[in-house]
């Protein structure tokens, strides 16, 4: 087969996440290309020529398939759309080998290969064994006060549920979306278009289907917590294993989480009465350091380097400006490690300067600024992640010029709390430590957390009331993560 022929029996390629979106009564579905970054957008007749190709299934097949759910079409006609899909990378023949086990397993999403209920597992190996022994280690000091006004459940692009979680969600609410019986009225595949692990859920106007208007949880208002999916029970908490324990840590990208911080009563991270990783639901993703995680450009540490390192950080006194104290910190482990000087560093930097901090705002700003012009063409005005990105791109436009910036950095910080809070949580996590060197990520956070300085300002411009505006450092989190936006670092790293 020429590389240019579309497949015989074609399928939505595995790096392609296809999400259904209402906007007001419109349906779209967008398609994710994520090795390009590309988005196409298809009509509800469309999407079902696509569903139908699911790599058991011939042209002619798509198009018997496609007319008993309404959609008719001539051969001819899917021929051509199926060659314009092909041309763009957006789809595999089945042999491909590109399915679900190339690619990690999502928050509360069986990994490949786990064992059905009642088939005996694989005895473990030593390794496996002595991690399951490992201390569960919770973020201290810290338990979560939800206001259930459903801003997490607004802002991210999927929001996955296993098999059973979605015939549960459809048996409580089989109103929504008209779902009932038929999975895919309220879902997509997780990847592709064949069956898998996990479906996600239709958004309407960027939330959740499953949200009622005064934003809470239908499934949750029903069925109780135990009738939301697994990602949706365990968020915001992190699980990381370090090779001496899990840590147990909060993702700052929900006003809750920080309008929490210092205020005891609330509910705890984990049941305590779990204490190793093996008490874990095994559905948990447990993400692993590295054996060597790279601290700085082309260079590494060993893994229990790190992880002393980090406790000693979090233990030592952090600045009255984070923002400056983590550039400082970045330029010293470049320029001599993981030590107990750079540590000081941080304690004592000196002014956080507009030159040094500009190109990263200009960066985020340009991925932001596409993102926006994206979002335009097919999100409603209504939509959160719309409207975020658009705040975010303002935010780093305005702070491109060298004056304001200058003035906002020798301004008092605002919230200098919180920016310690959300440091201690990220420490505690490991979740500086990633696809960036250490000190660029920390150049990152600087740079994150002068935005969300910065963005009160322009939500007040907007006239913008979302409770999710109360904390805007959770806002810009949660768009960096969850819509891309954090891409804007790699760009970043490349440049250097």
């Amino acid at each position: 087969m020429s590389p240019n022929t579309p497949p015989a029996r074609p399928r939505l390629a595995g790096h392609v996440l296809a999400r259904r979106h209402l906007v007001g009564e419109e349906e779209r579905v967008i398609l994710h290309d994520l090795r390009s970054g590309q988005l196409l957008q298809l009509g509800a007749r469309e999407w079902v020529l696509v569903s139908a190709a699911d790599g058991t299934r011939d042209v002619e097949g798509i198009v018997i398939a496609a007319a008993r759910e309404g959609a008719h079409a001539r051969v001819p006609a899917v021929q051509a759309f199926l060659a314009q899909l092909h041309a763009a990378g957006l789809l595999e023949a089945e042999d491909t080998g590109e399915d679900a086990a190339r690619w990690e397993p999502a928050a509360g999403v069986p990994a490949a290969g786990v064992p059905a209920a009642g088939v005996p597992a694989p005895p473990a190996r030593a390794e496996e064994r002595d991690a399951r022994e490992r201390p569960l280690e919770v973020l201290p000091d810290f338990s979560l006060h939800c206001d259930g006004r459903g801003s997490c459940c607004r802002i991210y692009a999927s929001i996955l549920f296993d098999p059973e979680e979605a015939a549960r969600a459809r048996a409580l609410r089989p109103d929504v979306l008209s779902g009932g019986a038929r999975h895919e009225r309220a879902f997509t595949p997780e990847r592709g278009t064949w069956p898998c692990a996990a479906s996600v859920v239709a958004m309407r106007d960027g939330r959740c289907a499953y949200l009622e208007g005064e934003g809470r949880c239908a499934l949750h208002a029903i069925g109780g917590p135990e009738a939301k999916p697994l990602g949706c029970r365990t968020f915001p908490t992190s699980f990381v294993d370090d090779g001496e324990s899990v840590r147990i840590s909060v993702a700052v990208e929900c006003a809750c989480v920080l309008a929490s911080a210092g205020r005891p009563g609330g509910a705890p991270l984990l049941d305590p009465r779990l204490r190793v990783r093996g008490d874990l639901d095994e559905r948990i993703d447990v993400a692993r350091l590295p054996d060597r995680p790279l601290v700085a450009p082309g260079a590494t540490a060993a893994r229990a380097e790190l992880v002393a390192w980090s406790r000693r950080l979090a233990a030592a006194a952090p600045p009255p400006d984070v923002a400056a104290g983590l550039f400082a910190l970045a330029a010293a482990v470049e320029a001599e490690g993981l030590t107990e000087g750079a540590i000081a560093r941080f304690e004592q930097p000196g002014p956080l300067e507009p030159a040094a901090l500009g190109p990263w705002l200009a960066a985020l700003h340009g991925r932001a600024a596409r993102r926006a012009r994206e979002d335009a063409a097919w999100r409603g005005e209504r939509d959160l992640a719309r409207r975020a990105t658009q705040w975010i791109a303002a935010a780093t436009l305005a702070l491109a010029e060298p004056d304001l910036l200058a003035a906002l950095l020798l301004a008092p910080v605002p919230a200098p709390d919180r920016e310690r809070f959300y440091l201690r949580a990220a420490l505690h996590g490991h979740r500086l430590v990633g696809a960036l060197p250490l000190s660029l990520a920390l150049r990152d956070r600087a740079a994150r957390l002068v935005v969300a300085r910065a963005l009160p300002v322009i939500t007040a411009g907007a006239g913008a009331d979302d409770p999710a505006c109360a904390e805007p450092i959770a806002l810009v989190e949660a768009m960096l993560r969850g819509h891309g936006l954090d891409a804007y670092a790699v760009e970043m790293a490349g440049a250097r």
